[in-house]
């Protein structure tokens, strides 16, 4: 330091000097991938192809291919194809690293349930109305596969009809029911009983009686039913009269319904009839 200052300044610094705190040595940490790295430079060891390189020995013929990179429990599935989109769903949202540990602890306690008895059924715990009930069950199963035999064995071309179109009988469906176990005694008061009785104590139209025909051309007229414009009034001068005040009632209507100064319009800025023409000596404000 130079200068007249040195000596105010001398009071305000301070060195500092590290004392050693112990005796334990700490060399500098360097990676081992350094050491490697630095230890083949030294040596001179072949590297490792690179893509790069391996696109400067093939040229035209090189093909970039990354799954030879994979790190698969089964080389074999590199060059699988997995699906991004399988039946509307996202393969990534159902991956889960842990489903096969998390598979053995399902299995082990399904093994540990089967042991405890849990699954083990008690048929004499079963009364004689469940038996009936699961008996009936099987014949409808075994009925309804019977049935769609049926269906396929027909052959039907065209349009299906839906159900409700299709009319079954009464005795057919009766008979039916009978046979898959079905008490049908008290049938009478069925639903569907009760049905067709209401629908057919429905009173039907009454038919229009056919009458003599009309003798007279006036008479056959006035049988004949009468435009609407003209229904309910009693002669011409009233059917003109009931014209007229419909069209004055309908003029503010047709009158608000023409172009008005809100509506759309393309203002021709320059028009063809005013500045067309040669400009002579004079005034240029008319032309």
């Amino acid at each position: 330091m130079k200068g007249n200052k040195v000596n105010d300044i001398l009071n305000r610094l301070h060195l500092a000097m590290p004392l050693k705190r112990d005796c334990k040595e700490r060399p500098p940490f360097i990676p081992e991938g350094a050491l490697l790295r630095k230890k083949r430079m030294e040596i001179d060891a072949p590297k490792r192809k690179l893509e790069r390189d391996l696109e400067m020995e093939l040229g035209d013929d090189y093909v970039l291919d990354l799954q030879k990179y994979w790190d698969l429990m089964n080389a074999s599935e590199k060059y699988d194809k997995v699906p991004e989109v399988w039946e509307g769903h996202n393969i990534a949202d159902y991956i889960d690293p842990l489903i096969m540990k998390k598979l053995e602890e399902l299995e082990k306690e399904e093994e540990l349930r089967e042991a405890a008895g849990e699954y083990d059924s008690e048929p004499e715990s079963e009364d004689e109305e469940m038996k009936e009930i699961r008996q009936l069950a099987r014949q409808i199963r075994e009925k309804k596969k019977l049935k769609i035999l049926e269906s396929k064995e027909k052959d039907k071309q065209g349009p299906r009809l839906p159900r409700t179109v299709k009319k079954v009988e009464r005795k057919t469906l009766e008979k039916e029911m009978s046979d898959l176990g079905i008490d049908m005694t008290d049938k009478h008061e069925a639903h569907y009983a009760v049905q067709a009785r209401r629908s057919r104590s429905v009173s039907k139209k009454r038919k229009r009686e056919e009458s003599e025909p009309p003798t007279s051309v006036t008479r056959s007229r006035s049988n004949s039913r009468a435009p609407r414009d003209v229904s309910g009034l009693r002669d011409t001068k009233m059917v003109k009269k009931a014209k007229l005040i419909m069209k004055h009632s309908q003029k503010k209507m047709n009158r608000m319904g023409k172009k008005g100064e809100a509506d759309r319009h393309v203002f021709d800025l320059k028009p063809k009839h005013l500045l067309a023409g040669k400009r002579k000596s004079g005034k240029t404000d008319r032309r």
